[in-house]
């Protein structure tokens, strides 16, 4: 779980969804400290990772649905994507770290 470097808060995993590569901070709620994103890289593994498996999955079940005609494997992309999505999101909480925000 990420937690503020300052005060030892735990950051919300809802506010994990708004961390991207280029805005990497957000506002600690307990003491407001600006925190800034420490591994950049796990983040963009992280998505690498799962972009690649959805990707290849979908494109996979896409391809077995256009040549079958079966609605199953629409239901099965869906479920790709659901699946992969909150899988990043939990490494995104399990494997995030922070640092305070340098004034710069």
């Amino acid at each position: 779980m990420a937690t503020c470097p300052k005060c030892g808060n735990k950051i919300p995993a809802r506010k994990l969804l708004s961390l991207t590569r280029f805005s990497g901070s957000i506002t600690c709620s307990v003491c407001s400290s600006q925190l800034q994103w420490k591994n950049k890289g796990t983040g963009s593994l992280i998505g690498g990772i799962g972009g690649g498996v959805g990707g290849g999955i979908g494109a996979l079940f896409a391809d077995w649905w256009v040549s079958t005609g079966n609605l199953v494997y629409l239901v099965l992309i869906l479920a790709v994507i659901v699946t992969v999505f909150f899988a990043a999101w939990g490494a995104m909480v399990k494997f995030t770290k922070f640092e305070l925000k340098s004034a710069s």
